[in-house]
């Protein structure tokens, strides 16, 4: 009976509990690993944007020299400009063409188109005549030759910027992105804007040549005017 009575009280005791023993709850855990998840694609997908600005930024920053460089000389880095034709006030030295740094063969041209008109050195027959007749003389002489050195110049340069434009032209659509698209885009601009100062340069030239022309007329008008008065 005594033992009975012990087997019977060891069975009637408690259970002894389990302590620190981790519970799964599956629930909890899908909720985890579904944040997990997207937390991941969402480090991935701002790193693909950063990447993306990054890309961005070399795109449209930075020096691209080495892309617009070749279209720098265009207009007037080689050949022929209107500004290195002098000023038509001093173009003759005592009677000797002076083209300064103007070309060589432009230069040539235009001296053997003045001596071919055997033109005499003034009206009245006398050197550093203060006559203004002579003055308007010479003016006229020297518009004359200044004008025919603008107008080879302006040929030979019409030809050779219209092939270094039609090389450009070839270039179009090569740059690596968009600042090298931009910086060529530029170049063309500016050297379309020097051509364009250059078309003025030959306007002002052709005025200069009517402005000589017309102080001829006034200087023959005014000569007459004094000769009739001398006559009354």
């Amino acid at each position: 009976m005594k033992h009975l009575a012990r087997i019977l009280a060891l069975i009637t005791l408690p259970a002894p509990a389990l302590a620190d023993v981790p519970v799964i709850d599956k629930t909890n855990y899908a909720v985890a690993k579904q944040t997990a998840e997207t937390t991941d694609k969402i480090l991935d997908t701002n790193k693909n944007i950063l990447t993306t600005v990054e890309d961005t930024l070399k795109a449209v920053t930075g020096d691209r020299g080495s892309t617009a460089s070749p279209l720098k000389d265009l207009a007037v880095g080689n050949g022929f400009s209107v500004t290195s034709v002098p000023s038509f006030d001093s173009i003759l030295k005592e009677g000797i063409p002076n083209f300064g740094s103007m070309s060589g063969d432009i230069a040539k041209a235009a001296g053997v188109f003045i001596n071919g008109l055997q033109l005499v050195k003034s009206l009245s027959g006398k050197d550093n005549s203060g006559l203004a007749s002579d003055k308007s003389y010479e003016q006229l002489v020297n518009t004359v030759l200044g004008v025919s050195a603008l107008i080879n110049g302006s040929k030979q340069a019409i030809e050779t910027r219209r092939s270094a434009f039609e090389q450009a032209g070839t270039k179009i659509g090569t740059a690596e992105d968009i600042k090298g698209s931009i910086d060529q885009n530029t170049q063309l601009q500016v050297q379309s804007g020097l051509t364009l100062n250059e078309m003025i340069g030959v306007m002002n030239g052709a005025v200069t040549s009517l402005q000589a022309e017309n102080q001829r007329r006034l200087t023959d008008i005014s000569n007459t005017k004094k000769t009739l008065a001398y006559g009354e």
